[in-house]
């Protein structure tokens, strides 16, 4: 399965994820001769360390060379825990379905991925990917490819064929993964 479009989008927008499965699972997979976890997080306290690691990875890139302030800091960290809680912990709608997966090296974690739809699969809605991001200490080992298959192993799982996804024009990084992994730039 492949995504089947991934829609550029220009200027600043924070991405978004949603809502866990039931159980917590662990899958354990070999990356650059390092053992690396991923998890599905489900409870929300756990998603306090992954949105400071989103916040790291995805907006260190976008001050430039200016650093966040404490303040500018804490209400992006804020902002994006309350997004994971939304769209990953709180399950209002049975149709919804969404996964977090977090890449961890020992107990630090390094990545992150995504993946929601909001409706029944029969609704002709299509699954979104969203929240891909990496650590520093994770990139150049496989971890974004690896997150972005278990994504698209979970939307198999949920019996749909296809994925979307939206990435910033700016993202060239991003942008060069998924040309990388074959998928098509609209």
């Amino acid at each position: 399965m492949a995504l089947r479009r991934i829609a550029i989008v220009v200027g600043l927008r924070i991405a978004a994820a949603y809502v866990p499965p039931t159980t917590r699972a662990r899958r354990s997979l070999q990356l650059s001769a390092k053992k690396i976890d991923f998890v599905v997080e489900e409870e929300s306290r756990d998603f306090l360390d992954v949105s400071s690691v989103f916040l790291d990875s995805f907006w260190a890139d976008k001050a430039g060379s200016q650093e966040l302030t404490a303040a500018q800091r804490r209400e992006l960290r804020s902002g994006q825990l309350d997004d994971f809680r939304r769209r990953y912990a709180l399950r209002r709608d049975t149709r919804r379905k969404a996964t977090l997966f977090v890449a961890k090296d020992g107990s630090t974690i390094i990545g992150c991925a995504g993946v929601e739809l909001d409706g029944a699969v029969g609704e002709n809605l299509v699954p979104v990917l969203s929240n891909v991001a990496t650590a520093r200490e994770g990139r150049r080992r496989g971890v974004a490819t690896t997150l972005v298959r278990e994504a698209e192993k979970r939307v198999r799982e949920w019996g749909c064929t296809e994925m979307d996804l939206v990435v910033e024009e700016s993202n060239k990084p991003a942008r060069n993964l998924y040309s990388k992994l074959g998928r098509l730039l609209l």
